[in-house]
């Protein structure tokens, strides 16, 4: 039983000791009494307690001087600290403290550099914070505060004041004035939010936070959590993020003018910022940015905004917006975009949209919109369309659509020109090849001539100009049964003379076959002239004069019969130099319309 014991004792008693060890020496908490001890003999009881040793010149130890503490839990820093008082410096190695000591410069102006040391703690449970920020606001230098709490900043103290502001997130905002010479060790309380009863003895002068309409990278970095006060600086020259004059504050500063050579981050830019690469503002940027790959910004912009390849807005974006691929803004847009890819707004967009492939406005609109391939409104638009595939208004478009292949508008004023066309309501004319107006004109027509007793027409598009579809067919009692049938396209208007009647004049071309296809030319062109008398809300009858031309190749034999029971009389039939025979008539056609 006892060597179990000791066994279990012997490990105890190295887990213990590995644990420790873990610990930094300067975080390792420590309790003694010591009563006149010689300094020498107090370093010696000092680093049994702690499970390291001390390394150290004797001449800067003195045999004289004696120590008397009393310290329960403390960690070693806190008890050299209480014994040296600044005079010594301490560096850590391996499982050694390294004793040094502290050289004092005498100031040769009214600026000298001192370093601030010490923990930063709750002021309620006098638990040490982790990740607070410890800042000077003049010189832009920072630190965090390590898992112990524990800093470390170096500052430029004039006229034998210096100070330093501490922020950390849920807690107020702490400053505290320096005036005391040399090096100095502080533990420093700062109070919990929400708690009235807690005097803070001094506050920063703090300004409105920029609350971000976009999140940036870089948005968990300590600094950018803790500090809510703005900074001002006139340049910022940096190389990366972080890495440039404005240091671990560049995300907390807006700054006059910032040149980056890869990549640089800021709190926002008020006059011009340059980027080889990237720009990043978490704010405000305003009259010119610039940069070779692409710019995000987490607010608005107001002037210029130029990049090799993208441009990011959270906010609201009055500017003249130019990238090698796309513009994107989270907000409102007013000014010129060009995209070599795209433009995208989520919000309204208020100018000119010019992308090379699409641009896409999500809120009320107005300007022009220019791709070449398409657009996309999702709301309200005042302006025009021009698209090289198609265009598209789910709601209200003030203006005209045009595109080589198609349109689509909710409501749209103007006119749609493309290869198909549709609307709910249109205030224009649509061109195209195909056309549907729901509120438009819409007619199905079943008809007869001198030549096909049996027609089928679809009409749509607007009063003012639509489209018109057809086919028909005339059967032949031949051996070989031969039928003779016919397609084409067509467009015509109506005029309305009174509420019952319609004046027509169409257009139409189709292609004559004899039994499966006639591969040859064999082209009925007819110029139809007529009247609709509307019967009812969606029946009428028609009926008018036609003028007919049929074109042939003059070597070609096997035409279908075209007259079977009637022959017109044909008003001209002229062969022209090519082989092309046209023959003319007047013909005639009757028909009813339904929808």
């Amino acid at each position: 039983m006892k060597l179990i014991l000791s066994v279990i004792l012997l490990f105890a008693c190295r887990w213990s000791a590995e644990g420790q060890s873990k610990i930094p020496i300067l975080e390792r908490k420590i309790s003694l009494n010591l009563y006149n001890e010689k300094l020498p003999d107090a370093l010696s009881r000092i680093s049994q307690e702690g499970k390291f040793s001390f390394s150290y010149n004797s001449s800067i130890i003195s045999n004289d001087q004696n120590v008397t503490l009393n310290v329960t839990s403390n960690t070693v820093r806190d008890v050299l600290n209480e014994i040296f008082k600044g005079s010594l410096e301490y560096k850590e190695k391996s499982n050694h403290l390294i004793l040094t000591k502290v050289i004092v410069k005498q100031p040769q102006n009214t600026t000298v550099s001192v370093i601030i040391s010490g923990y930063i703690e709750d002021a309620v449970t006098k638990e040490r914070i982790a990740d607070a920020s410890v800042y000077d606001r003049k010189s832009v230098s920072s630190v965090v505060t390590d898992k112990f709490g524990y800093f470390k900043i170096k500052l430029e103290k004039k006229d034998q004041v210096a100070s330093i502001a501490v922020s950390k997130r849920d807690y107020r905002d702490t400053l505290v004035t320096i005036t005391a010479s040399g090096n100095q060790y502080l533990n420093i309380s700062i109070a919990p939010l929400g708690k009235d009863s807690l005097v803070v003895t001094a506050t920063t002068n703090q300004k409105d936070s920029v609350k971000e309409e976009l999140e940036l990278p870089y948005n968990d970095e300590p600094n950018i959590r803790n500090i809510s006060d703005t900074l001002y600086r006139d340049i910022q020259i940096s190389l990366l993020p972080f890495i440039g004059s404005n240091e671990q504050l560049s995300g907390n500063i807006i700054n006059n003018y910032s040149i980056n050579i890869l990549a640089g981050y800021s709190l926002g830019t008020r006059q011009i910022e340059l980027g080889f690469f990237v720009n990043m503002d978490r704010g405000d940027v305003s009259w010119l940015q610039i940069a070779g790959l692409g710019n995000l910004v987490g607010r608005n912009v107001y002037g210029i905004q130029a990049s090799g390849f993208f441009n990011v807005n959270g906010g609201e974006t009055k500017a003249a917006q130019l990238t090698g691929f796309a513009n994107v803004n989270f907000h409102d847009f007013q000014g010129v975009q060009l995209g070599g890819f795209g433009n995208v707004n989520l919000k309204s967009a208020d100018g000119v949209q010019v992308a090379g492939f699409a641009n896409l406005a999500n809120g009320p609109s107005k300007g022009l919109q220019i791709a070449g391939f398409a657009n996309l409104q999702t709301d309200r638009f005042i302006g025009s369309q021009f698209a090289g595939f198609g265009n598209v208004g789910l709601k209200h478009v003030s203006g005209s659509q045009i595109s080589a292949f198609g349109n689509y508008g909710k409501d749209v004023r103007g006119t749609q020109i493309g290869l198909f066309n549709y609307a709910d309501s249109l205030g224009g004319v649509p061109i195209g090849l195909v056309s549907f107006v729901r509120t438009g004109y819409h007619k199905l027509e079943v008809s007869a001539d001198e030549v096909f007793y049996t027609n089928v027409a679809f009409r749509t598009g607007v009063e003012k100009f639509y489209n018109i579809l057809l086919a028909g067919i005339k059967t032949e009692n031949t051996i070989n049964n031969a039928n003779v049938w016919t397609f084409g396209y067509g467009v015509g208007t109506a005029r309305k003379l009174k509420r019952w009647l319609y004046l027509d004049l169409d257009l139409t071309s189709q292609h004559v076959n004899k039994g499966s296809f006639t591969h040859d030319l064999s082209l009925l062109n007819k110029l139809h002239v007529g009247m609709d008398f509307k019967l009812a809300r969606k029946l009428s009858l028609y009926g008018g004069v036609t003028l007919n031309g049929y074109l042939t190749n003059s070597s070609y034999t096997d035409y279908p019969i075209l007259f079977s029971n009637y022959n017109p009389s044909i008003i001209s039939d002229h062969t022209y130099n090519n082989g092309t025979n046209l023959r003319m008539w007047l013909g005639a056609k009757v028909g009813i319309r339904i929808l």
